[in-house]
């Protein structure tokens, strides 16, 4: 059933703004007072990526009055595929800055506010305590949950969205909705799914429009629980398969014990407003694994690293003939054939234990690893200790870090 509009009518509509409106206007379920509620609304978007593009121009159009940008990173080339709000000047700007801008230019009678910052648990609560709505297109668990404990904490509702491949999902979580639909995050994943660094975009890859389809689900069920009509999607995962161009509904319930003392919720919002450090992997880690990732590494010890610096220092020793390892890239192909390190070898990751690897690095040998970040060298540097190596150690920030603090001319992605 729908649930009461979470905004009151606000000022009287300009001219402009009736003549901007008048086809969202001459609908029912919206009608002047709706169009005055989305005037005074005020949301937050969180991660101006592949999700956060179609919520952000959507709501623009729709005429939400206030919106807020949440994202820490910079526009890159490889993010113009699917984040459709980022022109190719913009590469290399902030991507808040770009967003907004872009926001800017299509409707310049609302006000965005641009944060330029990680959102943690130290963070987020200001954050979200401003707006009436949070939508989620970030694309890190850690993240999520951290939002979706904030959310609860202070009652807002939490738009959310999920893209891999030609997959998508949405929903909404609400933890005091009423009427027996209130929902969080962990009623969906009561654990926090393991790291696949294999299931990110970066690795996996996703189809642009796919972004776009769920982006405009997220932006749908916003506006639908600004303006109190419709049935929200909460307690209901939409699952969409591009491939097929199927959209199944998932029913879901309230995970047992999600309130207890020591639970995965209540240790996610007694975090909140402490200082915290994320790794680096993507939201798309709840795929499910392959075969190679279910013999995982009992290695309880930490795996050694260097630097993009040292790893060149290394470099240069193994040229004067003063240092011996074998350095292996563990990303895929078509990533290598972008942009690689002279002297390294490629061995993706799913084939780390193959006889065609043992081949190019033998147990015996020191090995260092390294790929787009570092997150897929980990669990390659893991692997080959659980399995008979010895001498493993990874880079850190890997090739990303080398093109940043060794060879500026290497192409970033």
């Amino acid at each position: 059933m729908p649930l009461p509009a979470l905004v009151s009518p606000g000022p009287e509509l300009t001219r402009a703004e009736l003549l901007r409106y008048s086809r969202q206007i001459s609908l029912p379920h919206v009608g002047i007072d709706g169009q005055r509620r989305l005037k005074d609304a005020r949301v937050l978007v969180l991660g101006a990526g592949g999700l956060g593009s179609p919520v952000l121009q959507y709501l623009a159009a729709a005429g939400v009055g206030t919106i807020g940008i949440a994202d820490h990173d910079t526009v890159e080339v490889s993010n113009l595929q699917r984040q459709t709000i980022h022109p190719d000047a913009r590469v290399g700007d902030r991507k808040v800055a770009s967003a907004a801008a872009a926001v800017r230019a299509q409707n310049p009678l609302i006000e965005v506010i641009e944060h330029d910052a990680e959102v943690t648990p130290a963070t987020v609560l200001e954050l979200v305590s401003e707006y009436d709505v949070v939508v989620d297109g970030t694309d890190n668990f850690e993240v999520q949950y951290v939002v979706d404990a904030a959310c609860a904490l202070v009652g807002k509702p939490l738009v959310w969205g999920s893209v891999l491949r030609f997959d998508g999902q949405v929903t909404v979580f609400w933890a005091t909705a009423g009427e027996g639909l209130d929902r969080t995050l962990d009623d969906l994943y009561p654990e926090q799914p393991d790291a696949d660094a294999g299931e990110t975009c970066s690795v996996a890859g996703v189809l642009g429009p796919v972004c776009a389809a769920i982006g405009a689900v997220m932006a749908t069920e916003t506006l639908k629980l600004l303006g109190g009509y419709g049935e929200p999607l909460l307690g209901r995962l939409l699952v969409h398969d591009a491939l097929d161009a199927s959209w199944r509904e998932v029913p879901f319930g309230k995970a047992a014990n999600r309130d207890t003392p020591g639970s995965r919720r209540t240790r996610g919002a007694a975090n909140i407003g402490e200082p915290y450090s994320y790794t680096k992997q993507g939201a798309a880690a709840a795929g499910p694994a392959t075969a190679l990732f279910e013999r995982q590494s009992t290695v309880t010890s930490p795996t050694p690293s260097v630097t993009a610096p040292e790893l060149k220092s290394l470099l240069e020793a193994r040229e004067r003939g003063e240092a011996d390892f074998v350095l292996v890239d563990v990303r895929e192909m078509h990533e290598n054939q972008l942009v690689a390190i002279e002297g390294s070898e490629l061995v993706p990751l799913g084939q780390i234990l193959s006889d065609q690897a043992r081949e190019i690095l033998p147990p015996q040998e020191k090995v260092i690893v390294h790929c787009h970040h570092d997150a897929r060298s980990q669990q390659a540097a893991a692997l080959l200790r659980a399995n008979g190596w010895e001498d493993v150690t990874f880079v850190q920030g890997g090739i990303d870090a080398w093109s940043r603090e060794v060879d500026p001319s290497a192409p970033r992605y």
